[in-house]
């Protein structure tokens, strides 16, 4: 084997094409363009996230697109509706899997949606809410819960969201490529899922069970009155002032003893904590306050 030089060894910035469109190379005044932009043609406001995140992603559109200067970029955005819609669903985060983060889905099924059956039954509806849903698969997983748990006089209401009505209208088709489903165990897969190809369509009993919406958590009023708000991995693309004021629209929107799940790197901050009990510090399952009133 051949040694290699330190001092000789060039840093890999050298492979790097001196073109190659970065996220650092969006000057706030273009930022704020394409902001502008956005919000005017789509109603999006990048106002509140990240803008590293946000810069980095823009970025990476460019590219893919094969512009170098971000003024020509932003004379197609301004001129084409189709790339404000591409460019917004590149923006919007929809990593997402059936029962990803197992462990947490373990808790839901044993102790809190039990607990909100027996709490809600004889008196009305259970109400869930995924928020920023992407495909589908979070709600859905909940569906599939309820439809182990359920007698048959309990009702139940899961409401889907996301601010990209594209990623909807995939949510709703319930068709599914196989690496969404790598946590489902077999015996669902073979209950409530039929092969398509080399893709998975959800049982559509079990779809009928969802609705989505469009729905910004930054602008647009929360539903209300729900018993059980998953907003998991979506916080952390928010500034710490904005994931504030998200923790108090849902802390608003939660029924009295409502729970919230959020993901695994996301926790209170700044004076959201008084709005909530920790209930499972592991998972991130928070009780609302008794005395938190819209």
């Amino acid at each position: 084997m051949n040694d290699i030089s330190i001092e000789s060894a060039e840093p890999f910035s050298r492979y790097r094409d001196a073109q190659l469109f970065v996220g650092s190379d969006i000057t706030d005044g273009a930022f704020a363009e394409i902001r502008d932009i956005l919000f005017a043609g789509r109603g999006f406001d990048l106002d509140g996230y990240k803008d590293r995140c946000i810069k980095r992603r823009i970025a990476a559109r460019i590219r893919t697109l094969g512009y170098r200067r971000i003024e020509d970029y932003i004379a197609l955005l301004e001129s084409d509706d189709v790339e404000q819609e591409q460019l917004l669903e590149a923006l919007t985060i929809h990593v997402s899997q059936f029962f990803r983060n197992p462990s947490t889905f373990s808790v839901l099924e044993e102790k809190i949606l039990p607990e909100l059956l027996r709490r809600r039954r004889g008196e009305g509806e259970v109400k869930v809410w995924s928020v920023g849903c992407a495909g589908g698969e979070e709600p859905y997983s909940i569906a599939l819960l309820f439809d182990e748990l359920c007698g048959s006089n309990d009702q139940v209401s899961i409401l889907g969201s996301d601010v990209s009505a594209d990623i909807l209208k995939k949510a709703r088709s319930g068709i599914f490529e196989s690496h969404r489903l790598v946590e489902v165990p077999d015996p669902v897969l073979a209950q409530y899922f039929s092969r398509e190809g080399v893709r998975y369509r959800l049982d559509a009993r079990i779809c009928e069970k969802v609705r989505f919406y469009r729905h910004d958590i930054l602008q647009d009023r929360p539903f209300t009155r729900v018993d059980l708000i998953l907003c998991r991995n979506m916080l952390i693309y928010f500034s710490r002032q904005e994931q504030e004021r998200i923790l108090r629209a849902l802390a608003n929107a939660l029924a009295p003893e409502g729970l919230l799940v959020l993901g695994r790197a996301e926790t209170m901050v700044n004076e959201s904590r008084e709005l909530f009990t920790c209930v499972d510090p592991v998972e991130r399952i928070y009780r609302k306050r008794d005395e938190v009133t819209p």
